[in-house]
C-alpha cells in the first residue's frame, strides 16, 4: 500500500521551453505533461531544461485532434489512409520523446461516436494499431498509455480498459478520473489498478467530463486517494484542468490540501 502524500504534483502545460519549466518550478510543481515542442531540435534541450530548472517532464499527450470530417490521430482509423496519417503525426513525436527522456505516451484510444453494433469491430482495429504504437513507443524507450475516455468512445469502462491491457502487456494506463460515467472510481481502480502509471486530475458533476478544478465537482477525494493507496499506485497526481482563474500555483495548494483529506 503506497501513501498519497508521496505522491508528485504535476500538470499539464501544452507546450514545453525552458522559461515554462521555470514557471512550473516556481510554482512548486514537481513534473509536468506536454502535448507539443516549437521546433523538433530542442528534444534534445530538454534534460538540459529539466536539470536546470528540477522540473521533469513526466509524459506526452499524443494527438487526439479531427478537423472535418477526416481524423488525424486516431487508433480506430479504419481507412489506410487515415491510419498512415496517424502514424505521420504519432511516430516523430514518439521518436523525440525518446530522444528527450520522456518515458510516458498518453493516447486516446479512440474518437466517437460508435453506435453499440459498431463497437466490437473498431475494438478490434484499435487493439491492433495500439499494438503498432506500442512496440514504436518500446523501440523508442517509451511505455503507451491508454486514456480512459467517456460517453460512447472506445476505453470508456474498466473491461474495455482491460481488453487493451490484456492483450498486450507492454501497455499501461493513464486514469483521467473526470471520465468515468458508467462506474464510480474505487471499482474502477480495483479492477485495473495495477496498469495505471500516470492520471489526469480534475473535477466534474458525473453527467459528462467538465475538468473542474478539483473540489470543484462531485468526486469523492478521499475515496478515490484510497483506492489508489490499496492499488500501490506510485505515480503522480497530474492535474488536467480548465483554468478557471486558477493559478499554477494554485495546483500545488489544492494536492497538498487534498492529500490531508
Amino acid at each position: 500500500m503506497t501513501d498519497r502524500k508521496m505522491w508528485k504534483t504535476g500538470l499539464s502545460i501544452g507546450r514545453v521551453s525552458e522559461d515554462a519549466l521555470r514557471r512550473a518550478a516556481q510554482a512548486g510543481l514537481d513534473l509536468v505533461e506536454i502535448s507539443c515542442i516549437d521546433d523538433p531540435a530542442n528534444w534534445e534541450k530538454v534534460p538540459e531544461w529539466e536539470a536546470k530548472t528540477g522540473v521533469k517532464v513526466w509524459s506526452f499527450h499524443l494527438p487526439f485532434a479531427w478537423w472535418g470530417s477526416r481524423p488525424h490521430a486516431d487508433p480506430t482509423a479504419a481507412d489506410p489512409v487515415h491510419w498512415q496519417e496517424t502514424l505521420d503525426q504519432d511516430i516523430p513525436l514518439i521518436e523525440g520523446c525518446g530522444k528527450a527522456g520522456i518515458k510516458y505516451m498518453v493516447i486516446h484510444p479512440s474518437r466517437e461516436p460508435f453506435k453499440d453494433e459498431e463497437r466490437e469491430f473498431y475494438m478490434q482495429v484499435a487493439i491492433e494499431h495500439l499494438r503498432v504504437l506500442s512496440d514504436i513507443c518500446k523501440k523508442n524507450g517509451c511505455v503507451l498509455c491508454i486514456e480512459d475516455i467517456p460517453r460512447t468512445c472506445l476505453g470508456r469502462d474498466a473491461d474495455e480498459m482491460l481488453r487493451f491491457m490484456e492483450t498486450n502487456p507492454d501497455l499501461r494506463i493513464c486514469f483521467d478520473v473526470n471520465h468515468l460515467l458508467r462506474e464510480d472510481h474505487a471499482e474502477f481502480v480495483k479492477k485495473v489498478g495495477k496498469y495505471i502509471v500516470t492520471t489526469h486530475i480534475s473535477d466534474y458533476d458525473f453527467k459528462d467530463e467538465k475538468h473542474w478544478f478539483p473540489m470543484q465537482g462531485e468526486i469523492n477525494w478521499r475515496m478515490l486517494q484510497s483506492a489508489l493507496e490499496l492499488a500501490d499506485y506510485t505515480g503522480p497526481f497530474l492535474y488536467e484542468t480548465m483554468p478557471m482563474g486558477h493559478t499554477w500555483a494554485d495546483v500545488k495548494k489544492n494536492h497538498d490540501y487534498l492529500k490531508n483529506l
